[in-house]
């Protein structure tokens, strides 16, 4: 029996490698795209604000409806001596244990759960915090244009790095329809990242070879962090019996930084936007590239964040019916 769960564990962990591999790929070619559009010709501003805005609500709705209640799941999971593929429970133990009757008489195994998703949560957020402040002071403080602009990319890869620990997390789930969704959600911000960033780095000056050099390590980001996380896993997996606990935590983490991205990063830059966007660079103008002073958000703008918020849960519902 063991030797039949390994094998079934494997044909499921390969699967998610070659969709990973995929995802990966479309990941890197479409931020790649996307940041090469300002060599050939400008996008509308307007256009691009929009598109940031439903990012950002794709964000929120992916931590809350989709990375959350998977990594939540994950962690229990981890407590209750059995594998959950699909729709099937397959026992360490040779027999069905019901997880009711298992979760009873494991009163400090949920404690300690309950605390592990706030505090990664918290630790997601936080990281992201701390990252985009140090980016901001270094960016206020540098006496350089070279070494702030040079800051800034890297605090953008940081983020990109965060948004694949996710996608790799999610994807030792083997669950191809929450993948998908992960993958929509980075998409979305990464795009308009991509292009804003190569349009400012264009406009301060910088050769076009050297931006690219910026463009082409802030797409490989990403991918690289979703596969290098992917094979860490599979190692812990193959080592110990924590896998499943590791992946949700990884994933509450990865929702702790989807919320501080969208609610503390894109949404305030974008309402409080200014048109001194190109003099005083920050991240939060990286990503939109706008030049127009909002003090509150468009119906339309209204309309974007919160289809992208809903977009998410019920991709996720429909999927599971």
């Amino acid at each position: 029996l063991y030797n039949k769960i390994c094998m079934i564990s494997y044909d499921f962990s390969m699967r998610g490698v070659y969709l990973l591999t995929f995802l990966s790929v479309a990941m890197f070619g479409g931020s790649y795209l996307a940041g090469s559009v300002p060599f050939a010709f400008s996008m509308s501003e307007h256009r691009m604000r929009l598109a940031s805005i439903f990012g950002a609500g794709l964000l929120v709705g992916t931590a809350l409806s989709v990375i959350i209640p998977e990594g939540v799941e994950s962690l229990y999971n981890s407590i209750t001596g059995f594998f959950l593929f699909d729709h099937c429970i397959i026992s360490v133990n040779s027999r069905t244990i019901d997880l009711n009757d298992k979760m009873h008489g494991h009163d400090g195994n949920h404690s300690v759960i309950h605390k592990s998703v706030g505090l990664s949560l918290v630790v997601g957020f936080i990281f992201m915090l701390l990252i985009d402040q140090a980016t901001r002071i270094v960016t206020s403080t540098g006496g350089e244009k070279s070494r702030y602009k040079l800051t800034a990319t890297v605090g953008l890869i940081v983020h990109a790095a965060a948004d694949g620990v996710a996608l790799g997390s999610v994807s030792m789930a083997s669950r191809s329809n929450v993948q998908f969704i992960i993958f929509l959600a980075i998409m979305l911000h990464k795009a308009p990242a991509a292009f804003g960033l190569v349009s400012f780095l264009l406009v301060e000056g910088f050769e076009r070879f050297r931006v690219r050099r910026h463009l082409l390590a802030f797409s490989l980001a990403a991918p690289i962090t979703a596969i290098v996380t992917f094979y860490i896993l599979l190692l812990v997996g193959q080592q110990s019996s924590s896998l499943s606990f590791t992946t949700g935590i990884l994933m509450l983490f990865s929702g702790g930084t989807f919320l501080y991205v969208a609610t503390v990063h894109i949404l305030p830059e974008l309402l409080n936007s200014n048109s001194h966007s190109h003099h005083q660079l920050n991240q939060g103008e990286i990503i939109g590239n706008l030049s127009v002073v909002h003090s509150v958000f468009t119906v339309k703008e209204l309309l974007a964040i919160i289809v992208g918020a809903i977009l998410p849960a019920f991709l996720a519902s429909h999927h599971s019916h």
